[in-house]
């Protein structure tokens, strides 16, 4: 019986491999990176609304207070302060819950900061389900979506606190006068990076080489990816994982390259199936390639209130969903050969 057919077999296995891989929490994290880089850059300013604890922010503010600037629950008006101080030659930090950052003050990000050519880094935690517990108001399955389809914008979804820090420095260094939103989780979350692995905007991370099916993903589900890469590989199949970190710009590149060689494609995403990494995908897929792709993201309909673990099982956002998925795209495609 092969393991994806074994349920005994295969919760062990996937325990195993979970063991393997330390979780780290983004919340904490994330305070951590802000201090790092205010120390290297006096320009920084993290701006927030009355999530100092929240977004790990508390330290900063005792070591930087006139650097810390808490506009209260006023995000729109966070983003337009943020937006000020980058015309004033500083280089701000939104640090907030993506579901406010994204939605809430999605005006201000559109005209404040994308039209008006102003740099901005918002850093958009508690995104996907990793708030599930708060449920709708504070899940976030649609900033993807919006946010890149707003022009002059930068889309990043790191898969770990490690990639996040290095998403950071990428984002202080990038050039160009746009708004850059990193997409960062909340919890604990399995951590693939390493701190000297590459991170470029805009070029996708190729964590292991297959020929049979490519796996593409991002942010959380990097890791989910990852592992059905593992499961698979149990059962004979090799899976390419792509590491699809930048949403805007897309890695137009490395998606035509795996076209070229793969016999299937599953694009994994905690977010709508509607506007976000997938979309993106086949928008660069659009001219027609002989192979079948699945997306695996959120239906259209609100997901359940629960916590984040539940939530992403119950929805199907898992390794081993991954992996069925891509066995049955694959055993689809070699029967119509058959014939």
């Amino acid at each position: 019986m092969s393991l994806l057919d074994d349920p005994k077999r295969l919760g062990e296995h996937v325990a195993d491999f979970r063991a393997r891989h330390p979780k780290k929490p983004m919340r904490q994290e994330f305070g951590a990176i802000m201090l790092a880089l205010a120390e290297r850059r006096p320009d920084v300013f993290a701006v927030t609304a009355d999530l100092m604890y929240a977004t790990g922010l508390v330290e900063f503010g005792a070591r930087f207070p006139d650097r810390l600037v808490n506009v209260g629950i006023a995000e729109q008006n966070m983003i337009g302060v943020a937006a000020g101080l980058g015309g004033a030659g500083k280089l701000p930090v939104v640090c907030g819950y993506a579901a406010f950052i994204a939605l809430r003050a999605v005006e201000q990000v559109k005209v404040d900061c994308a039209y008006n050519e102003t740099k901005v880094i918002l850093a958009g935690l508690s995104s996907g389900l990793t708030y599930g517990v708060g449920g709708p108001t504070h899940q976030t399955y649609e900033d993807l979506a919006t946010l890149r389809a707003m022009p002059n914008t930068i889309v990043i979804v790191p898969n770990d606190t490690v990639q996040a820090a290095l998403a950071m420095d990428a984002a202080v260094e990038h050039p160009g006068n746009t708004p850059i939103y990193l997409r960062l989780g909340r919890g604990p979350e399995h951590v693939l990076t390493k701190p000297g692995d590459p991170f470029r905007i805009g070029r996708a991370n190729r964590l292991c080489d297959g020929d049979d099916v490519c796996l593409v993903a991002n942010g959380a589900l990097t890791f989910e990816a990852y592992l059905a890469a593992d499961i698979l590989r149990g059962e004979g199949i090799a899976a390419e994982v792509l590491d699809m970190h930048t949403v805007k710009p897309i890695d137009r590149e490395a998606i035509l390259d795996a076209a070229g060689r793969v016999d299937a494609m599953v694009v994994a995403e905690e977010h709508s199936r509607s506007g976000g990494l997938g979309a993106a995908v086949l928008e660069v897929l659009e001219d027609g390639h002989d192979f079948p792709v699945a997306r695996i993201g959120l239906e259209d309909e609100y997901p359940p209130i629960g916590p984040m673990p539940d939530l992403r099982h119950a929805l199907g956002l898992s390794g081993e969903a991954i992996a069925r998925r891509a066995r049955l795209l694959l055993d689809r495609k070699r029967s119509r050969r058959g014939r």
